[in-house]
């Protein structure tokens, strides 16, 4: 679909501008596909499930819009109808491998939004033996979104086999008129005032600037690579508990731990670092697909007497501020600015419908569920690389807790990540031995490592102060307010 059915152009929300920005800049690449492939095991009808993708389309606006420009602005049109189909390929016979790729790949295609935003895929392996992946451009979708995705389109899919209608609750609400509250706010003496409060929270304060193996690019390519650590079992058995001691929620004490390593890596003592949170708001957009996202800068001030409990409390703290002020988007407060290269958010599985398990490192398929008369399974793949220079996501997984470093490739190497993840995992395991320990008294390198991250930062020295724009990262649906 090459031209917009809209009656009208629709306004897009602040992030979803920004997103467009980013789209302009490299309209090729795949680092903001939200995807999430699922391995399916038992009988699956090609059929019922094009009809369910069709479903799901009607059902949610932003499913089926188009994104274009008008007047030197961005503009969204819905239409009255759906326009995307299922793609079914049959691959019988492929071999494992050959299989996930193409999964992997069926999820990593970019979109072009002036077509459409989303796809779902549907790949055969053998009659017990499928892939379903959804795949949606950050646009219309966040990390609540593509379980709901999954969700709507699985209840559409048994309720066409048993000649039902969806058992859905019906949608309160619609993205545009979340855009357009979103817009009266920001022009509000309330919006305003928010705005005033963001900019005092941050004045006098720098986004946090790892030392780079390279300088940035005067265009980004949003290429990037991933880096997994899986936390030791003492490390994520400790953490509730430690946590709890200092009276700060896992969140806080997680994010508290890499602002710590931050600080050390860049000798900063006041920096900001970004923290995603959800803008849902009431049950009008709890069903809703979408990008209900809001970034939080969150300052972080250190000295050498510093200690974990002190930086968690702080941490936990400005955390909760920032949520009151969430409905005030970042990009309104600080136009234009760059407020965070480096960003955390924590991953809770046990709030999501599905509840399907996260993949434990080193696993190409994660463990498999009973859902709508079939078994599912979350396939790997890379998410949200070259977003930023560094986006730590922590993960739940059946095993424990992970760890995922998502960068830049364009400013970082892998081995540098490396060193980087090896740090929080230290960092994090003194934390939770003893909140009271100053974090300038752990030792995070031996000889070799001190001397490998000198000349790092030496060398990256000249790309601290090139090109940087406001970005985006996924969310993590208000889970630092749980536990």
């Amino acid at each position: 679909m090459s031209t917009a059915t809209g009656p009208r152009a629709l306004p897009l929300t602040t992030i979803q501008e920004e997103m467009w920005t980013a789209y302009r800049i490299a309209p090729g690449s795949s680092a903001y596909n939200v995807v999430m492939p699922l391995r399916v095991r038992g009988p699956l009808d090609p059929a019922a499930m094009a009809a369910a993708v069709t479903a799901v389309g009607l059902r949610q606006e932003l499913l089926r819009s188009v994104f274009t420009e008008r007047d030197g602005r961005p503009v969204r049109y819905a239409s009255a109808s759906p326009f995307v189909r299922l793609e079914f390929t049959d691959l019988s016979g492929t071999d494992e491998a050959a299989f996930l790729e193409a999964a992997r790949e069926a999820g990593a295609r970019p979109f072009r939004l002036e077509d459409g935003p989303f796809r779902v895929v549907l790949l055969r392996r053998a009659e017990d033996d499928w892939a379903l992946v959804t795949s949606a451009h950050h646009i219309v979708s966040d990390f609540t979104s593509r379980w709901l995705l999954v969700r709507d389109l699985l209840d559409a899919y048994t309720a066409r086999l048993a000649g039902t209608a969806p058992a859905w609750r019906p949608l309160r609400g619609s993205y545009g008129e979340h855009a357009e509250a979103e817009g009266e706010f920001v022009a509000s003496e309330r919006g305003r005032l928010a705005a005033e409060e963001w900019r005092a929270a941050v004045a006098g304060s720098a986004p946090a600037e790892l030392p780079l193996d390279r300088p940035r690019p005067a265009v980004r390519s949003l290429r990037g690579d991933t880096v997994v650590r899986e936390l030791p079992g003492r490390t994520a058995e400790g953490l509730a508990g430690a946590a709890h001691a200092v009276g700060v929620t896992p969140f806080a004490y997680l994010l508290a731990a890499f602002q710590a390593l931050t600080h050390r890596w860049t000798g900063q003592d006041d920096f900001l670092l970004g923290v995603p949170a959800s803008s849902r708001s009431g049950r009008g957009t709890r069903d809703l697909i979408g990008c209900f996202l809001n970034t939080i800068p969150v300052r972080a001030e250190f000295t050498p007497a510093t200690t974990f409990r002190a930086a968690a409390e702080r941490a936990g703290e400005r955390v909760m501020r920032g949520m009151l002020g969430v409905r005030c988007p970042a990009g309104v407060a600080f136009p234009g600015a760059t407020l965070f290269r480096a960003a955390l958010f924590l991953v809770q599985m046990d709030r999501m419908e599905p509840p399907v398990p996260n993949v434990p490192p080193g696993s190409a398929v994660g463990p498999f569920v009973a859902y709508g008369g079939v078994e599912i399974a979350l396939v790997d793949v890379p998410q949200q690389e070259g977003q930023l220079d560094v986006l730590l996501r922590i993960e739940q997984t059946p095993g424990g807790v992970t760890a995922v470093f998502s960068y830049d490739t364009d400013v970082l190497d892998r081995a540098s990540v490396e060193r980087l993840a090896d740090g929080y995992a230290v960092l994090l395991a003194a934390a939770i031995d003893d909140p009271d320990t100053r974090i300038a008294d752990v030792s995070l390198s031996d000889a070799a490592e001190l001397e490998a991250l000198l000349a790092l930062g030496a060398g990256g020295a000249d790309g601290q102060d090139g090109f940087g724009g406001h970005d985006d990262f996924d969310s993590f649906e208000t889970a630092w307010s749980h536990g």
